[in-house]
């Protein structure tokens, strides 16, 4: 693990903290409202018209791969990172190796404790596929299931199973796996395996054409014998049938991490779908409903359904289990409006945040029984940081959280989207992607990976912090995360980066290289080194330089709680650092340090303001 180890240390310089306070929402941005279309899940798409060249990306933390297919899900993430007992660590995502996407297949790298091996130029299946959901198996093993595209050489769909014993080395062992009377219309699959040598394998995926009553139906399978044969198949558990739903579709669902013979799967929609989570304790045998937050409309009908306003989940959630095998959960928040028949909406885009809930609590609903209301974050009917964990941040320190820019949607519709969620130790760790301030390309923000903790099992949580931070992600887009359901000391998150918001797939820009990235640190460097620094200063302490742009001078102002040495040094986008100003030790207050850029050349640069250890690094322009 020395290489992992000092890798983690690296990484945790790079980090900035944000205190937990929640920027003021404003009246005039509580107004704000987008349109928007309802998109069908994707299971393919075909081949792709090539058309440009690939944007190369910043350099990241850990490249273990690349892919030209960009769309990772529809919605919720699957397990795609797992760090094993022995500190390796397996990673796999959608790949593909050229622009018209034709041998699109399962991305996969592997950490052995020293190095991760060659990047993957080509899948590992045997065919056309994507959506890789990935677990150990048996002793020493891993299995990876993804579905079959429909220009396979099985005509339809269906699953392939890949399974080795030996993870990280030797022939991938691989079984077709179709639908119920071999139908092969079952897409979007997800595994994770069970039992003291994990081997009773699970999958659940949908069934993507009229079945049992309802559009899209979710199946379960199991086997208990590695996937050698299989008990439970093609099975409507209780509480998901059409009963409860019309459909339960693409990507609306994942599963944790098991916790010996304890198995749990999400799911959850912001339009078919409660918010729920199924559980079970003995390996998949029986199973309970947990229900977290009830749909008030289970039955959608976009000719139907009319509602002005309804606080929803926004389509991405995750799932984990803890040491004592209790159910945490998390998901991305919005607010919509349907009110005119067809698949058009509208929605608030700062109607945000990420939610929390773990199976001690009661389901989410509205004290005054309005359950399209049980959401909502603006007037504290989800309490901060009791259920809403997760928000856009005041990285400029005006006391807004506030895009000036476009800020893409991606197939979820929050801006904060995509979390994860991993137990370890009585420790809780959630990742997302946030809509990020001040970061951008002149038309839109970017996302970036954000991180919070509660060291106490969800009972309280701790600071924002923005993995991305760096100078060298001032360009780059970061989406996708997903985090090892166990720990080792460090975090382990794998997630996708380029240059451009939104995807190739959706049409958004051209089809570009995108980095699959790894990153790591340790939790004690991440979550409390850091916390300790930012006590003493974070960017709210900070204030943007005024005026900005400018060409001669321009200040800085710097507020201090206490006694430190105040510094102040400029970069290029380069990294060369250009203007320096040490102020010495100096008391608490507000303190002004003036730039001149007399000797700057016009462009854009960075300033990094540092008290004792702790820095804050904003982003100005010389005209």
């Amino acid at each position: 693990m020395r290489k992992l180890v000092l890798l983690s240390l690296i990484l945790s310089l790079c980090v900035t903290g944000f205190s937990q306070k929640k920027p003021t929402v404003t009246e005039a941005q509580k107004h704000i409202m987008l349109k928007a279309e309802y998109l069908p899940p994707v299971s393919d798409l075909g081949m792709f018209e090539p058309h440009g060249t690939a944007i190369p990306s910043a350099k990241a933390e850990a490249q273990i791969g690349t892919t030209t297919y960009d769309l990772q899900s529809n919605s919720s993430l699957g397990n795609r990172i797992t760090m094993f007992n022995d500190g390796t660590v397996g990673g796999v995502w959608t790949g593909s190796w050229e622009d018209a996407w034709g041998e699109r297949g399962t991305g996969y790298n592997y950490f052995n404790g020293e190095d991760w091996g060659p990047m993957a130029t080509e899948r590992i299946e045997t065919d056309r596929t994507g959506w890789p959901s990935y677990a150990p198996l048996g002793e020493n093993g891993e299995i990876i299931v993804s579905h079959l595209s429909n220009q396979s050489i099985y005509t339809d769909g269906g699953l392939l199973i890949n399974t080795r014993e030996t993870k990280g080395e030797g022939d991938w062992t691989e079984v077709y796996y179709p639908g119920p009377d071999d139908s092969k219309d079952i897409y979007w699959p997800r595994v994770t395996t069970s039992g003291p040598d994990n081997n009773f394998v699970h999958i659940i995926h949908v069934m993507n054409k009229e079945y049992l009553g309802m559009t899209d139906a979710l199946l379960y399978s199991r086997s208990s014998d590695g996937g050698q044969s299989w008990d439970i198949e093609f099975e409507q558990l209780e509480g998901t049938g059409s009963d409860y739903y019309s459909e339960i579709s693409a990507d609306r669902y994942t599963f944790a991490e098991s916790r010996g013979s304890t198995v749990a799967f999400v799911v959850s929609s912001p339009w078919y779908t409660d918010w729920f989570v199924m559980k079970s304790m003995d390996n998949g045998e029986t199973w309970e409903k947990l229900m977290v937050w009830e749909h008030p409309f289970p039955f959608w009908d976009w000719d139907a359904t009319l509602v002005d306003s309804m606080w929803t989940v926004d389509g991405a959630a995750d799932v984990a289990i803890d040491a004592n095998g209790m159910v945490h959960t998390v998901s991305g928040l919005t607010r919509i409006a349907h009110t005119e028949p067809g698949t058009s909406y509208n929605y608030w885009p700062y109607a945000e945040g990420i939610v929390y809930w773990n199976e001690s609590m009661g389901p989410l609903e509205d004290p005054d029984g309005d359950q399209t209301n049980a959401l909502n974050a603006w007037d504290g009917v989800i309490a901060e940081d009791v259920n809403l964990v997760g928000w856009g941040q005041d990285v400029d320190g005006d006391g807004q959280y506030l895009m000036e820019l476009d800020a893409y949607t991606y197939r979820t519709i929050g801006l904060q989207t995509m979390p994860n969620i991993a137990c370890s130790e009585g420790q809780i760790f959630i990742v997302w992607a946030s809509t990020t301030e001040t970061f951008d390309n002149g038309t839109s923000n970017f996302k970036h990976v954000w991180t919070r903790r509660s060291p106490d099992n969800g009972t309280t949580w701790g600071y924002f912090y923005d993995l991305n931070s760096d100078l060298i992600h001032i360009f780059d887009e970061c989406v996708y995360p997903t985090i090892a359901g166990s720990t080792d000391g460090s975090i382990h998150v794998l997630y996708q980066l380029d240059n451009d918001p939104g995807t190739a797939l959706d049409s958004d820009h051209p089809v570009v290289e995108n980095k699959m990235t790894y990153y790591t640190s340790l939790i004690d460097d991440l979550y409390v080194g850091v916390n300790e620094n930012a006590e003493l200063i974070s960017s709210v302490d900070v204030s943007q330089n005024y005026p900005n742009p400018f060409n001669t001078t321009s200040v800085v102002k710097v507020k201090l709680e206490q006694k430190a040495n105040l510094s102040l040094q400029v970069t290029s986008l380069t990294g060369q650092v250009v203007y320096e100003i040490n102020e010495g030790d100096v008391n608490t207050g507000m303190h002004s340090i003036t730039i001149n850029a007399s000797n700057l050349t016009s462009g854009v640069y960075f300033y990094t303001v540092k008290a004792g250890e702790s820095t804050v690094t904003k982003k100005m322009i010389v005209e």
